[in-house]
């Protein structure tokens, strides 16, 4: 296997589709046939080698590495499902979406619909994700199926948005309808919450480090007895992220359940200090 490094020579100016540029597709192609692949850049098209200078090294594993910000190059590590992608700077839209299986790091910020429908693998961004991070596309019925994403900053409006399945942990802040119409899955937020969070919540679990100033009127008193559930979660999340880390030895959070405006069975933790 081989690692292809991509580095930046200059922005083009335009947007530019990024889903061919997968760590084990660019492994098995000489560095010269990487250099001719065309790219999509919305009626126009782009050469790899008009974009970034490319090397390549021997490795143990099929990885893409991308030297420089890139906030104009949408869908890295689009439906990857193997290898190991990295991303030194920011990176622009739809970053992971529908990944499978793989590890896909990107060392600053990430754009819009990061991680959505990801199904598998593990997505971590240092920085902060804009709207609608592990949700689902526009007149899709399912958001994130699996899988982890972990943003260290702060996210966007619609966290989760239709998510199904997997983890997220967001080390910041949370924008406006955080865990909108989540069906399943755990959503965990350090910081602050927006408005509307858990709106449309039918299961899954929304826990908050932070307690909001006030909470929905649709949510209500969610009860006790789930010591031994909350025991295993707090021990898997401390072996995250660093906010997370507190959750070693946590007393039990107190729990509310809801959207009662969809008959919702999920349920809001918010741990105690």
């Amino acid at each position: 296997m081989s690692t292809t490094t991509l580095r930046v020579k200059h922005a083009p100016g335009f947007r530019v589709d990024a889903a061919r540029l997968l760590p084990a597709a660019l492994a098995a192609l000489s560095v010269g046939e990487i250099e001719r692949i065309v790219l999509p850049a919305g009626n126009e098209t782009c050469a790899v080698g008009d974009l970034f200078d490319v090397s390549r090294v021997d490795g143990e594993t099929a990885a893409l590495v991308l030297d420089g910000d890139v906030p104009w190059l949408d869908r890295l590590g689009a439906h990857m499902a193997q290898g190991r992608l990295d991303i030194h700077g920011s990176a622009g839209d739809y970053a992971g979406q529908r990944m499978t299986a793989g590890e896909l790091r990107i060392d600053a910020h990430a754009g819009h619909f990061t991680g959505c429908q990801m199904s598998g693998g593990r997505l971590t961004v240092s920085g902060n994700s804009g709207d609608f991070a592990a949700g689902a596309l526009p007149g899709d019925m399912e958001g994130m199926t699996g899988g982890t994403l972990t943003i260290h900053g702060n996210a966007g409006e619609r966290l989760g948005d239709r998510m199904r399945r997997g983890l997220v942990l967001v080390g910041g802040d949370a924008g406006d309808y955080a865990a909108s119409r989540l069906v399943a899955g755990t959503i965990g937020i350090a910081g602050k919450l927006g408005r509307h969070f858990g709106y449309g919540m039918r299961r899954g679990t929304l826990l908050v480090m932070q307690a909001p100033a006030r909470l929905p009127p649709t949510f209500t008193e969610g009860g006790r007895g789930f010591d031994v559930f909350w025991a295993l979660l707090a021990r898997s999340l401390a072996a995250e992220i660093a906010p997370f880390s507190a959750l070693a030895a946590p007393a039990a959070p107190q729990r509310y359940t809801g959207d009662l405006a969809v008959d919702g069975r999920g349920e809001v933790l918010i741990v105690r200090r």
